[in-house]
């Protein structure tokens, strides 16, 4: 990933919450959607309130040392290095995506741009949530202009066999 892109990536790329009553709030009001979530801390916190996500992301390291129990019974196992987005796990997001098929996926290595897929492939208004480094949640409602959006992202970044 080039230089100029992580500047890009450390802004929220939606609604961002720093108070969680007000998260699980707005995230409770969307229930009919699709839930996706990216990163431990934002799935951990919903799976403290019951609420479960239909696709969770996660790699089990968090700077809070937050431990992430799965609850899917589907738990898929990847490897994604960090600055990375392989091909091989793009594609198991978006089969996920299409067969509309609940699932965890544990990253070996580093889920954190693995939202950029996610919106890629999802659906609009798949609601989307991913955690902003010392900041709170951010909640994307996926539609056509943010797919746009993370598109010219990706466009910029480098391809590499791994």
């Amino acid at each position: 990933m080039p230089d100029s892109i992580k500047k890009e990536l450390t802004r929220p790329y939606g609604f961002l919450f720093t108070n969680n009553d007000i998260f699980i709030n707005f995230i409770l009001e969307k229930k009919n959607n699709r839930l996706i979530t990216v990163g431990d801390v934002v799935t951990s916190t919903l799976y403290d309130r019951n609420i479960i996500p239909f696709l969770s992301i996660i790699d089990g390291k968090t700077k809070r040392q937050i431990k992430v129990k799965t609850v899917n019974e589907n738990v898929i196992k990847v490897k994604n290095e960090k600055s990375t987005i392989r091909f091989s796990v793009m594609k198991i997001i978006k089969n996920l995506l299409d067969k509309n098929e609940r699932a965890t996926i544990l990253v070996d290595g580093e889920e954190d741009l693995l939202v950029i897929p996610v919106v890629i492939f999802g659906r609009n208004n798949d609601i989307i949530v991913y955690g902003q480094p010392n900041a709170g949640a951010v909640v994307i409602i996926n539609n056509h202009f943010v797919k746009i959006r993370v598109k010219q992202i990706l466009e910029k970044f480098y391809v590499k066999k791994c």
